[in-house]
């Protein structure tokens, strides 16, 4: 596809009929202009490989199954209506789990007295499409307290999940570092990862002011008959902005979410202006209005905007390539303020042992210290293999294309 520039104004170049369908359905639900614009789309030859494979990337396809059943799949053929059905109903299938597990979840830290918050997954797509089964959702991800963290990783693994560190080594060395904690859990043949997450604003100075006024603005909310917090209309744009642009905007489907958000949910947007400017958030906040005006045009007060997305971000990227994984781990550091906020960041990214280390080493309690020397060669080795390979497809490219 044509790349995606964003400037204030026009901000689309012309792209593939593709990927200007997948852009039209991956919203909660279609506008009558929407409708007649994806009725005109699908009447013109499509190469639906490529159409399933981007919704397949950006996990969306569960919002194109609902938009083309609203528009009783004009013109799509049977083979793909069927595809993107079973895909539809196992993802409905998967999300059910989900659902069941954070119940059971839920309960058990509402009936030991702990706050708990949850993050996206299965509840934003209550919230924002409906039915759970309209987004896709891998695991479980709740927000507690930073005092009551330990203990809800304690709870939870004395029901049922299990982590590849000690308590000590958490408490000693992650939980003053990190910002979340996988946990597994297996039911029957079903595997689960849950992330107890306790900050906000990772390694920003100001995480510590904002999470005091989350949990101070946090409103008391049942989900699927229990009872848990929910964040302020408010907060979960910031949560949502806070992620999508930690992961550099490089997921359709966040940004859907994001959407959806401003489009359906009271937000105050004095408050947004706010916290932005309190809490730092201007490099986050505007580049995802931005990035989310330029593929849906969302609506938001035209302050917030920020005039382009930073360097090396694009739009609705393809597949990401291998070479690339390596600058996106390494964008988050750039939107931090101070350059204590980002030596901090790299000193974690480079030293703090995470899953990827424990799956790969499996090392007794006793010798979970190793893991800060295993976490750099680990990544040397990772960072290299993707340099070479990333040279081996230039060279590649050159002997394809060079002149005999």
């Amino acid at each position: 596809m044509a790349e995606l520039k964003v400037a204030r104004g026009n901000m689309r170049v012309e792209m593939a009929p593709e990927d200007e369908l997948c852009l039209l359905l991956a919203r909660g639900q279609l506008s009558p202009p929407a409708q007649e614009r994806a009725r005109e789309l699908l009447e013109s030859p499509l190469r639906w490989d490529l159409l399933l494979e981007r919704a397949r990337e950006h996990q969306v396809f569960p919002l194109l199954y609902r938009n083309l059943r609203s528009v009783e799949f004009h013109r799509v053929p049977e083979t793909v209506r069927a595809e993107l059905r079973d895909a539809f109903r196992l993802n409905a299938a998967w999300n059910t789990f989900l659902a069941g597990e954070l119940a059971r979840v839920l309960r058990l830290l509402n009936e030991s007295r702990v706050p708990v918050v949850p993050l996206k997954g299965v509840t934003l797509a209550e919230s924002l499409y409906g039915d759970s089964a309209f987004r896709v959702c891998y695991d479980i991800d709740i927000l507690v307290p930073p005092s009551d963290a330990a203990h809800a990783r304690r709870l939870l693994l004395a029901h049922g999940y299990s982590s590849p560190f000690t308590e000590e080594f958490f408490v000693k060395h992650q939980l003053g570092t990190g910002a979340e904690c996988p946990l597994f859990g297996q039911k029957q043949a079903l595997s689960c990862l849950l992330e107890v997450h306790w900050t906000l604003l990772q390694h920003s100075r100001k995480d510590d002011e904002a999470i005091r006024d989350l949990w101070s603005q946090a409103r008391p909310k049942d989900y699927f008959g229990v009872p848990a917090y929910a964040l302020t209309p408010e907060w979960e744009f910031l949560y949502l902005a806070w992620h999508a642009a930690y992961h550099k905007w490089n997921t359709l489907k966040w940004l859907a979410d994001i959407h959806q958000l401003c489009i359906s949910a009271p937000i105050a947007w004095p408050q947004v202006r706010e916290k932005t400017a309190r809490f730092e958030l201007d490099l986050i906040v505007g580049p995802t209005l931005t990035a989310c005006a330029a593929l849906f045009g969302t609506p938001a007060p035209s302050d917030l905007f920020s005039p382009g997305l930073p360097p090396g971000v694009h739009l609705f990227p393809s597949l990401l390539a291998p070479s690339q994984a390596w600058k996106d781990s390494l964008f988050y550091p750039s939107l931090l303020k101070r350059p204590s906020e980002r030596l901090r960041c790299f000193a974690e990214m480079i030293f703090v042992p995470r899953l990827a280390d424990a799956r790969m080493f499996h090392l007794p309690s006793s010798l979970s210290f190793l893991y800060y020397l295993l976490r750099p060669s680990r990544l040397t080795c990772k960072w290299a293999w993707l340099a070479l390979w990333a040279g081996f497809r230039r060279l590649k490219q050159w002997l394809r294309f060079s002149p005999p």
